[in-house]
């Protein structure tokens, strides 16, 4: 008896321990249903179980009936992303593929990787970051109910139907090895054709958050209507304004006089 009160307690724990580290509505959903569940069934063993079911009646049902449905929101939740992953990634096979038998198992466990890789690893600002620098419209990718794993699996639908499932692998490595100032290309080098996240790692490398805002001052650009947060996110904000103002040339040519390059 000791044993499954432990094997109880322990799957408590594992639940709380996940939602702990991925706070979300599927896991949420996932620790209420396996504590209410362990609760219900220590509750039964501990008061009678014969007598507390004829006493519940037909509510054991409807409480029976929330509980498998929680499990089952809460599996579905887990399994959604290697389902929606594996599908988007067979119907992305050419035709050609499915005709010669080619496997597309492999694919599907990169894609699963790359999903892993990406939400496992990046926060949330550097999945917006990860955004910018694949020239993603966010209101395309941007789920309504902000669910994290929704707006991962949309970025990489989004980056596989423009072509750029190889530069999504190479724009994840580079946030999470940002490549250090000394290997970033002079400033002379960068113009306004300059790739926007070569600007968005230099001005990172570069610059702090006060030289940013005299820097946006002088380009009479109200650093307060910028989103607010980090030093990232003011960077990211401050050339999403730009770019969408086709201003990007006035950025570069104020770093280029603060630098006394002519």
């Amino acid at each position: 008896m000791s044993w499954i009160i432990v094997i109880k307690l322990l799957a408590v724990v594992a639940a709380l321990v996940m939602f702990i580290r991925r706070p979300s509505l599927v896991w949420g959903v996932g620790l209420l249903s396996v504590t209410t569940a362990v609760f219900l069934d220590s509750f039964l063993g501990t008061f009678g179980r014969e007598e507390l079911l004829a006493e519940l009646g037909f509510f054991f049902y409807i409480i029976s009936g929330a509980l498998f449905a929680g499990a089952t929101v809460w599996v579905w939740g887990l399994l959604r992303p290697v389902v929606e992953t594996a599908v988007s990634t067979s119907a992305a096979q050419p035709t050609d593929d499915v005709a010669e038998n080619k496997p597309t198992r492999g694919p599907a466990f990169d894609q699963r990787m790359l999903y892993d890789e990406i939400r496992g690893r990046l926060g949330r600002e550097d999945i917006l970051d990860l955004i910018f620098d694949l020239g993603l419209n966010e209101n395309d990718v941007m789920p309504l109910d902000q669910d994290a794993n929704q707006l991962v699996l949309n970025v990489m639908d989004q980056a596989a139907e423009n072509g750029q499932s190889g530069a999504l692998a190479l724009a994840v490595e580079r946030i999470l090895t940002p490549p250090p100032p000394e290997n970033l290309p002079r400033l002379e080098k960068i113009d306004s054709d300059s790739p926007a996240t070569i600007l968005r790692h230099y001005l990172l490398a570069h610059y702090d958050l006060d030289q940013l805002q005299a820097i946006a001052t002088a380009l009479k650009i109200d650093w307060e209507r910028l989103t607010a947060g980090s030093k990232q996110t003011k960077v990211r904000s401050l050339l999403l304004y730009l770019y969408r103002r086709n201003r990007i040339d006035e950025l570069i040519d104020h770093l280029h006089q603060l630098a006394g390059i002519a």
